[in-house]
């Protein structure tokens, strides 16, 4: 078995060099090079250490290349003379970029299409292009020009459909992205479009794809110093802000993807093989098309020795895969306990009073409702000398939507303290369904967090109600929506069972769901809640299940008293369980202090412990918080990290 790879990695070799000749290109090529030092590393990588002396004492890798050459040198002479061997290699090849770059031009010139109007209409739909070059196939898929203006986003997103739809069939060995050299940018003006390749194709898209640069026969413009800046210099620096870009794009700094250079322009300078010549003396045409080639070589390669993070990296066609959705986080979402919504409760035997004018007095028309002003957030301490708590004040309208900002208690000092804002609206729908409509958004200096729902109920008899709704939150980078349903009905004065259904979607995968919870009220102040459920995706299960205990005591005059809760849950996803407990103690220490403690575990060693005493009237309970400073402090003074 390992002669039989030896020896496929040698023909991969061979294939290699045959199509650097026809390319016109040496053995010695930069490009050629550094393709077969890989392929030497990479067999080392996978061979023994003794198939390395073995290699070592037979003249190591310079025996091998001279092999490859002189098999390489003698097929393609027979080649010449006979027909055969025929060169068994094809390349399928994507292009992408923005419209007006040269696209179809470049296309046109690689297939030797010269008589085609450069002036010809834009590219319509996504097609593919096939011929022969220098006697090697080549399949050549176009892709309309996409647009960088933000009122083009649907015709961008109708673009990279279709190339979704096609690639389907036709997978590409590499990726094309065109810009143009003439035209100088600084900024990252482009990376949206950049972004939405990422979005439609995965960052894997990235691993495989090379820069071309078109208009490369402009001359460059000058620089800081009002003095034209060298050729190779301004290619640097243009071919510096695309790489850039496409790193910020894949999310991977360690990019660096090749760039070649392109002219289609029937004024540029040839050689005495009709071939395009660059100011820096470069043939593009062969050397766009040995980058291209090199490329699915090594792709062999890497298939061949089974290297799967380089071949995974390659085929970003696996990547753009719909991905499993994060099964745990929406399990916990669906066991979460919901109660039904209620309507409000009709007062019997009060009837509204009614107002009837005297005898001869105008009417005038009903009093509006006027907007009052809501109450003034609570902001963190500062040290700032005035309050800024005026920036936040507004007016509560009449229109029954509730909305609040949202607090960061213990942000950083001169900082408003407010993180985003929440809104809330409870309504009926016909009358008779109560619904609510939440949501929230939080902001930071890195994400945007999203949570948005809006469920109603419905009371089918006295026993039974079923709530429906509707989710929306964010999932890292992206959104998950999720629609769901749950009917309970009471078995009992001190029992009731629910089950519910979901189904959820992240990106282009779909979960669903189903649950179970079974409410017991054992004595007043004193209930227990189980629940179980699973949830699905791709042939992807996790199931778990929670507990709840929970005791409140209710204090003199009604007021709140002592509350204990005691919870455990468990959830196995791909064999890996999860155990975790926790407990929550609330209780008054006195009729205006109140002491709370919590602390949970989990099967993996990680807990926390916490205890908070809130008071109104007891300011040594907020100076206490002085001591575990002032220890920090003598710690850091005394050196032993106390």
């Amino acid at each position: 078995e390992a002669e039989k790879t030896v020896q496929k990695l040698q023909d991969i070799r061979v294939k290699l060099l045959r199509l650097s000749r026809r390319l016109g290109q040496g053995p010695r090529n930069t490009v050629v090079a550094q393709v077969l030092y890989r392929l030497e590393l990479a067999e080392h990588l996978k061979a023994g250490r003794g198939q390395q002396q073995q290699r070592f004492q037979t003249g190591g890798g310079s025996f091998v290349f001279e092999k490859a050459n002189a098999e390489a040198t003698k097929q393609e002479e027979d080649y010449a003379a006979k027909g055969e061997p025929e060169l068994d290699f094809a390349c399928t090849i994507m292009v992408l970029g923005k419209a007006g770059v040269g696209k179809s031009s470049t296309i046109n010139s690689i297939f030797g299409d010269e008589g085609v109007d450069p002036f010809q209409g834009a590219t319509g739909d996504v097609h593919e292009r096939i011929g022969s070059v220098y006697g090697i196939k080549v399949k050549i898929i176009e892709t309309p020009g996409l647009r960088p203006s933000a009122a083009d986003a649907r015709h961008n997103a109708r673009v990279m459909a279709q190339a979704r739809r096609f690639m389907k069939k036709r997978q590409p060995d590499i990726v094309l992205y065109f810009d143009r050299l003439d035209i100088p940018m600084r900024d990252f003006g482009d990376l949206p479009l950049l972004r939405i390749v990422t979005e439609t194709f995965g960052p894997a898209v990235w691993f495989n794809a090379i820069v071309v640069l078109t208009h490369a026969c402009t001359a460059p413009p000058d620089g800081t110093n009002g003095q034209p800046i060298s050729y190779d210099m301004y290619v640097a620096q243009r071919s510096h802000v695309v790489q850039q870009m496409i790193r910020q794009a894949a999310g991977d700094m360690r990019l660096m993807n090749p760039v070649s250079l392109a002219e289609n322009h029937a004024s540029c300078r040839k050689n005495a093989r009709g071939d395009a010549v660059l100011p820096n003396g470069q043939v593009w045409k062969p050397q766009l098309l040995l980058l291209c080639f090199a490329s699915k070589i090594l792709t062999e390669a890497n298939a061949l020795l089974n290297l799967k993070e380089n071949q995974a990296g390659r085929n970003f066609m696996s990547a753009n895969k719909p991905k499993v959705p994060p099964l745990p986080f929406l399990l916990s979402s669906l066991l979460t306990a919901r109660k039904p919504r209620k309507a409000a409760p009709e007062e019997e035997g009060m009837e509204e009073e009614v107002y009837q004018p005297e005898e001869g007095e105008e009417v005038g028309p009903p009093p509006k409702q006027v907007a009052i002003p809501a109450p003034d957030p609570a902001l963190p301490p500062s040290f700032d000398s005035e309050n800024p708590s005026h920036r936040f004040r507004f007016l509560e309208s009449a229109n029954q939507w509730m909305v609040r900002p949202i607090v960061e208690a213990h942000g950083w000092d001169h900082e408003s303290g407010i993180e985003g804002f929440s809104v809330d609206k409870g309504f009926h729908i016909k009358g008779k369904v109560p619904a609510n409509v939440s949501g929230q958004v939080t902001k930071d200096k890195k994400d945007m967090q999203l949570a948005l729902e809006a469920e109603g109920s419905m009371q089918h008899t006295p026993a039974v109600v079923t709530t429906t709704g509707l989710d929306v939150q964010s999932v890292g980078r992206q959104l998950a929506y999720t629609m769901r349903s749950e009917t309970r009905w009471k078995n009992a004065s001190n029992n009731k069972t629910s089950a519910g259904i979901s189904a959820s979607m992240v990106g282009r995968s779909v979960a669903y769901g189903a649950k179970i919870e079974d409410r017991w009220k054992i004595k007043e102040g004193m209930k227990l809640v189980l629940s179980g459920g699973a949830i699905t995706a791709k042939g992807d299960v996790a199931f778990g299940g929670n507990m709840e205990a929970t005791y409140r005591k209710v204090g003199d005059e009604g007021a709140e008293g002592a509350r204990t809760t005691i919870g455990a849950s468990f959830m196995n996803w791909k064999g890996d369980v999860a155990l975790g407990a926790n407990a929550t103690n609330q209780f008054a220490i006195e009729p205006k202090t109140m002491l709370t403690t919590r602390a949970n575990i989990n099967s993996r060693g990680a807990g926390q412990v916490t205890l908070r005493a809130s008071s109104n009237d007891r300011l040594q309970l907020a100076c206490a918080a002085a001591v575990p400073i002032l220890c920090s402090i003598l710690g850091r003074i005394k050196g032993d990290g106390m």
